[in-house]
Formats: structure tokens, C-alpha cells, sequence
């Protein structure tokens, strides 16, 4: 049985029991202790969840929030593009030449741009978490590394009965969605790692 390992964010911790139960029979599903906001943590974060305790598969699940404006009228983000994009490297490499593991990137989901309004969110967009999402894929291409694209089976299912209250999290019909996706394509990775 395979052990992987979810590094990611609120919106991972969502849906990883119902991914737990899915992949029951193929793999044993270990989330990070620590939400993990940014790239920054994940890079962060590394040591400890993947290096230390060498599961077969690491999910890599940065979030939207790298993709966060700083402030409002302004368009400098949390994590700058170029350095997402160093970071995404970063993180793979590592993985990939320090441990067994067998890395893999999970793309940020888009937003609901209908709900994300509130001032309290300081500027999601989905256009920059699309381009975010590109340079990561192009990042994870390069080194060969395997891509769960979140924000395509998000953006495959849209739904207006989907509740997102805050425009960012899901839904428990949402997140049992998503789980189901992930697992998908976890299995065809479990088989081939």
C-alpha cells in the first residue's frame, strides 16, 4: 500500500477524508499537520512532511493565496509570480533529489468571482490564479512531474448550485467532487510509481 502525503490548505483538508475513503484500497493518505497557505510554506514545510518521512507520493497543493493582493489599489501579490515560479522549482527538486518520493503539483481552483467581492479578499482574481497555475504546470512539465489540475475539473463543473459562500471554499458537494477527481488520477499514479 502506497503512503501519500497532502500538503495543502483548507480547501485540501476539506476534501481529504472523503480522499482518504477513496483511495482506501490503493493508499494510505497522511495530510500535513500545518495548513499550508503559500508556496512559502510548502517549501517551508518540506523537511518535515516529505524528506523526514519519505512517503512514495507527495501532493504539493499551494493555494490561492500566493495569488493575494497585497493591498487594495494595488496589484503586487503575496508571492510574486517569479518567485511562485522559483519556489514551485524549488520544491520539486528537492523532492525529486533528496527522497524516493514521488512528487506531484495540484493546481490552485479558481474562485467565484460572483462572491469574492468582499473587501476582506483583498483582490482574487482568476486570471492571475490561472497564470499562476500555468507557470507552476510549465515548472512541473520541465522536471517531469506529474499535474492534478484542480482548477480544470473545478472550472469543468461549474455549477450555480454550488454553494461558496465566500467565493474561496467548497461546498461539502464540491469538495466530494474534487475528492473523487483526485483520487482518479492518484490511483493512475499509485500504479505507476
Amino acid at each position: 500500500m502506497k503512503r501519500i502525503v497532502l500538503i495543502g490548505d483548507q480547501i485540501s483538508e476539506d476534501y481529504s477524508p472523503v480522499l482518504a475513503a477513496l483511495l482506501k484500497d490503493k493508499a494510505e493518505l497522511w495530510l500535513a499537520p500545518k495548513n499550508s497557505g503559500t508556496s512559502v510554506d510548502l517549501l517551508n514545510g518540506l523537511r518535515e512532511w516529505v524528506l523526514k518521512r519519505q512517503p512514495e507520493i507527495a501532493v504539493f497543493a499551494s493555494r490561492i493565496l500566493d495569488t493575494r493582493k497585497i493591498c487594495f489599489g494595488e496589484n503586487e501579490r503575496l508571492v510574486p509570480l517569479e518567485t511562485f515560479t522559483r519556489n514551485v522549482r524549488c520544491i520539486l527538486k528537492i523532492a525529486l533529489e533528496h527522497s524516493a518520493t514521488v512528487p506531484v503539483w495540484a493546481t490552485m481552483p479558481p474562485v467565484d468571482p460572483r462572491r469574492v467581492k468582499s473587501q476582506d479578499e483583498f483582490g482574487y482574481d482568476n486570471e492571475t490564479i490561472s497564470l499562476y497555475n500555468e507557470e507552476a504546470k510549465a515548472v512541473a512539465r520541465l522536471l517531469g512531474v506529474e499535474v492534478i489540475d484542480v482548477y480544470g475539473f473545478v472550472k469543468s463543473a461549474a455549477r450555480d448550485d454550488s454553494a461558496r459562500p465566500d467565493g474561496v471554499r467548497f461546498d461539502q458537494r464540491s469538495s466530494d467532487y474534487l475528492a473523487s477527481k483526485i483520487a482518479g488520477r492518484l490511483r493512475d499514479i499509485c500504479a505507476k510509481a
